[in-house]
């Protein structure tokens, strides 16, 4: 993408190259430091479950996973799941102003909506525009992150092109409590019990936010409710029933363009939105098969409003049935799936009298199975599937394979994976959204990606380390074409785009109680005409750190969260015209300090060197903030 005329890109790409340059060599020396250590300490994980249709062993996945513990998401302790993701390679984050603001997530070049997010297994995105607003997510309660990169559909069905996200809930045993406030009139609380069977939790948080127009108007806040239970019951004879339910109220104020000029204008838009979620999973065991059963429902109501008057409402239902059975067989595991989706649209247009209302209702039918072999160094994996989409949309198969080798004498392991992912054109753009300026197209094709990729995984006493390449062809990407009269409408691009890159993660146990850990990515994300795609960065990076400072629990942490020079577009004129949006590193610190065994003041700040974050061209973003806590525990 071309800068403005008047624009030099070269001290910007300088700072890109040094600061790349830097955490490389800094990671390097390490790597040599750390070699010589004498801390033994490693992270061991659970069982990973975002990449597979059953849990996999962390050192046996062969393809790119990526996971937060409890532990990691202390050192930013955010509000929103989105910030924690920045530690993780090949994720870039676009934020429309502060927190609970419209915040979608991009996964190795690909769109938002290409990255499907899950809760507990069940997926989380709004069924009506197919994307996961990750502003809609703040205050619920995380415990720990998985992610899958790379395209699963086989695994996962629609939307998992880009790769997966998969938060589940936090379950500190008996009971604890967190209450923070601080800047930007910020309060946050969370409040839960646990026991071995059963666990509940409330979470809130409020704040007056900041003006997104950045014109010195109103500030634009939000604020989200949740409710989140679960349980689990011995049905006895190796069977066993889990439930899961969650309910959430979320609020956002945000600022619009209606001039028309490519610049946001201070007016008062808000949206509410309410979700409920349940779903049930019954596990247990019939001669050589091993069953999971599983059923969910999601539900999400948007009501959106401008100068206090409700304009329009949508509703979108999706549920789900799926039965997976399994069978192992010393080193081989074969694992089935047979799963039926339904997802509901309802759209009331309020202002003009129900001339937009919709209604439509899809379903699909999908088959599918996985192999997988492990045995001493070697693993392999295998996996397709087939989806009937009722003639909606073209039928869909898609498939995975991976293998992965260690080389025990050097401590090294190579994967390396490819596989095929779809993405269903969305209800909004088949039938377009409320007040009618974005024209649906009906005709759309479902979007296909190939992807692959090749990595090396190395251990040199208590220093982790990994290098990725990977490549995807995207075909039939859905663009939106603008036309004179502001109106725009979805197509198909006629051919392939292209995304490419590089991502290199590290972490150093250099001390029993301290811990440093890094990932820098380096995208290349071409559209069909060779541009590069808008709000893809150049690169990525984090570095954090983690100490316990003594035995009794004070612990210090502390992260940078470069962001690259990246593209967007300036929809003032018309033609609308490229423009480039700046570097920039965000720095966070947080202490956590014991007055007792169970209770701590926690410290938290954000954005430290008060950096003017833009993701998207015109939104203002926060400054620096600071925020104190009480913790129970």
């Amino acid at each position: 993408m071309n800068p403005p005329r008047g624009i030099s890109l070269r001290p910007m790409k300088d700072a890109v190259d040094m600061f790349l340059r830097t955490a490389l060599l800094g990671a390097s020396a390490l790597v040599i430091t750390a070699s010589f250590a004498q801390a033994e300490d490693t992270l061991t994980l659970d069982p990973v479950e975002v990449s597979g249709l059953r849990p996999i062993e962390f050192d046996r996945l062969t393809s790119s996973v990526s996971v937060l513990t409890a532990d990691d998401l202390a050192i930013r302790l955010s509000p929103n799941p989105a910030d924690q993701l920045r530690a993780v390679p090949g994720v870039a984050i676009s934020r429309a102003g502060g927190v609970g603001a419209l915040t979608q997530v991009r996964m190795r070049g690909a769109e938002a909506n290409h990255t499907l997010v899950l809760f507990e297994g069940i997926e989380i995105s709004d069924p009506v525009n197919g994307d996961t607003d990750f502003g809609l997510l703040t205050a619920l309660p995380t415990g720990r992150i998985e992610v899958l990169r790379g395209a699963s559909s086989s695994i996962h069905g629609s939307d998992a092109i880009g790769g997966v996200v998969s938060i589940s809930a936090a379950r500190e045993a008996g009971l604890n409590a967190f209450a923070e406030a601080g800047s930007f009139g910020t309060v946050r609380g969370a409040l839960g019990l646990s026991g071995e069977n059963f666990g509940g939790a409330i979470t809130g948080f409020t704040t007056d936010g900041v003006d997104t127009s950045g014109t010195g108007g109103a500030k634009d806040g939000s604020e989200a409710l949740s409710g989140f239970v679960n349980g689990k019951v011995d049905l006895g004879a190796d069977w066993s029933l889990s439930l899961i339910g969650l309910a959430r109220g979320m609020e956002s104020e945000f600022d619009s363009d209606t001039d028309f000029d490519g610049l946001l204008d201070d007016e008062d838009r808000r949206t509410e939105a309410d979700q409920w979620l349940v779903g049930g999973a019954l596990s247990g065991v019939t001669g050589p098969l091993d069953h999971v059963i599983r059923a969910s429902f999601n539900e999400v109501k948007r009501d959106n409003f401008s100068d206090g008057q409700k304009t329009d409402v949508s509703k979108g239902q999706r549920t789900k049935l799926a039965w997976l059975p399994s069978l192992a067989n010393g080193a081989h595991s074969l694992t089935g799936i047979l799963d039926y989706e339904r997802e509901e649209y309802d759209r009331t247009d309020v202002q003009y009298a129900g001339a937009t209302d919709a209604s439509e209702t899809f379903e699909s039918i999908g088959v599918g199975a996985e192999y997988r072999y492990s045995a001493g160094a070697f693993d392999a994996s295998a996996s397709a599937r087939f989806d009937d989409n009722d003639g909606r949309f073209d039928d869909a198969t898609t498939w995975r394979l991976g293998a992965g080798y260690a080389f025990e004498q050097v401590g090294g392991r190579v994967r390396a994976s490819i596989g095929t992912g779809v993405k269903n054109p969305t209800f909004t753009e088949l039938f377009g959204f409320f007040p009618g300026s974005f024209i649906g197209n009906p005709d759309l094709k479902p979007e296909e990606s190939t992807s692959w990729e090749i990595g090396w995984e190395q251990t040199v006493g208590p220093v982790s380390y990994s290098a990725t390449y990977f490549e995807a062809d995207l075909e039939n990407e859905i663009y939106t074409a603008y036309n004179p009269d502001f109106t725009s409408s979805p197509a198909n691009r006629a051919t392939d785009s292209e995304r490419s890159g590089v991502e290199l993660a590290a972490r150093w146990q250099a001390l029993a109680n301290l811990a440093f850990f890094g990932q820098a990515t380096l995208f290349d994300s071409q559209d069909n005409n060779g541009v590069d795609e808008i709000r893809v960065p150049e690169a990525t990076a984090s570095l954090g750190a983690d100490w316990l400072v003594n035995p009794n629990g004070f612990r210090l942490g502390a992260a940078l969260d470069y962001v690259g020079e990246q593209g967007d577009t300036d929809f003032g004129p018309f033609p609308s015209r490229p423009v480039s949006l700046d570097a920039y590193t965000l720095a966070s610190i947080t202490a956590e300090y014991p007055l007792t065994e169970r209770i701590a003041i926690t410290l938290r700040g954000q954005n430290v060197f008060d950096e003017k974050p833009t993701d998207i061209y015109g939104y203002n973003g926060p400054g620096a903030g600071v925020f104190v806590g009480l913790k129970l525990k």
